[in-house]
């Protein structure tokens, strides 16, 4: 029987991937909040297709596929179950989603213009918004393959990274783009070439821990934040939080997060990523103007994110409280890799075998006693993955990752 509580205010979730466990978070938080959360998927076995936290699931086409076909499945979806709000959940949907008010019509659609969507999501422009709100990034320049070494004047190892990490091709479909880490001039124009007509963005990469700053933003006005620290991240050098921590609100890091939201003028959940450095300056490396994937840490923290993003979307006043200190999230597959690459390059048992530790108050972005069942999700992939961890851990680019990750970096 299923022991969460159900809502008759019913909103649609627009995606729901294999991987996303942000995407559960805010599910889980949806049905805190006394909302009915729908979700339309993609693809079967996903995490928040098997949570109680669901008021069911509907499938339809892959955005990256067909935005156009997708984006009508779903308002047909939201009409027929007579949903209160559609909520973009990757950076797939919302591009399919931005401008289409029109197709939803009586529903909060919740994506701002595509105006602010384009600024959100432009990552070239990311070091001049940041500029324009005092907030620091690392050296970055804009590079085009075949530029040759001498294009390249940022201090190695660095990241090669797309100016967006989604792109709408002539035929419809969208092509997704990632980070990588380089530490040559050859692998930096490997990575170029692998992205859109060859042009990328070089960015110096900053050792040093990553810090977030996440919550609501409204009409570009920032509503409330949570501030954590990743005190493990996997992949290494281009991860995510693996194991993360409440931490103070930094309060002259949140002003120039405020200002920038207020320049882009954006409404809705946002994650900014920042590198700590070790003379304990931040800079910013990434906006997530979307779920994100530490969100379930916020609801711990005592900040349901969703449900106030919701509530501001129905013209309903949000519920919103100071967030608890101290409070911990494990992403339990990205922890297990993470302990198991530091016990294995690292030498650091000791380190190790503390971070296996379980800590009083520590959530889980996937495990829940109340909702047991996406843990089958997680648990087939775990099994999977583990066949090939041995092997890949030791490969040689990953001791050079690990050994680069250690060396101080000279920032200009």
């Amino acid at each position: 029987m299923n022991p969460l509580p159900k809502s008759t205010t019913q909103v649609l979730l627009a995606k729901s991937e294999l991987q996303d466990y942000g995407i559960l978070a805010a599910v889980r938080a949806l049905n805190a909040a006394e909302y009915a959360p729908w979700i339309a998927t993609t693809e079967p076995g996903t995490y928040a297709a098997r949570s109680w936290a669901k008021a069911g699931t509907v499938s339809v086409t892959d955005p990256v596929l067909d935005s156009e076909r997708f984006v009508c499945e779903l308002a047909a979806v939201a009409l027929r179950l007579s949903v209160a709000a559609v909520l973009p959940c990757t950076d797939s949907d919302l591009f399919a989603l931005a401008g289409r008010e029109a197709d939803f019509p009586g529903i909060a659609l919740g994506v701002p213009p595509r105006k602010c969507v384009d600024l959100a999501t432009d990552k070239g422009l990311l070091p001049e918004l940041a500029a324009t709100a005092g907030l620091r990034t690392p050296p970055t320049k804009k590079v085009v393959f075949g530029g040759g070494e001498a294009a390249v004047t940022i201090d190695l190892p660095a990241i090669v990274k797309p100016q967006r990490s989604w792109i709408r091709n002539p035929d419809g479909t969208m092509g997704g783009y990632c980070a990588r880490y380089v530490s040559t001039a050859q692998a930096i124009e490997e990575a170029l070439k692998a992205l859109p007509n060859g042009v990328g963005l070089v960015q110096q990469y900053i050792p040093g821990p990553n810090v977030s700053v996440s919550g609501v933003s409204w009409g570009g006005e920032l509503i409330c934040a949570v501030h954590h620290i990743s005190e493990r991240i996997w992949q290494l050098t281009t991860g995510v939080s693996a194991y993360a921590e409440t931490i103070p609100p930094h309060a002259e890091l949140e002003q120039g997060v405020s200002r920038l939201l207020r320049e882009i003028g954006w409404s809705g959940l946002f994650e900014m990523e920042f590198k700590r450095s070790p003379r304990g300056e931040h800079y910013l490396i990434d906006l997530n103007p979307r779920i994100y994937g530490t969100l379930a840490l916020a609801s711990a923290a005592g900040l349901n994110l969703p449900g106030i993003w919701v509530d501001l979307l129905l013209n309903r006043q949000p519920k919103i409280a100071s967030y608890r200190v101290g409070t911990r999230l494990r992403v339990e597959e990205k922890d297990v890799r993470a302990l198991l690459f530091m016990l294995v390059n690292d030498g650091e048992r000791w380190r190790t075998l503390r971070g296996l530790v379980p800590h009083r108050g520590t959530s889980h972005a996937v495990f829940s006693l109340r909702d047991p069942m996406p843990s089958l999700t997680s648990l087939a992939k775990l099994l999977v993955w583990s066949r090939q961890h041995y092997r890949d851990s030791r490969s040689l680019p990953m001791r050079r990752a690990l050994a680069a990750a250690k060396q101080p970096s000279r920032v200009r």
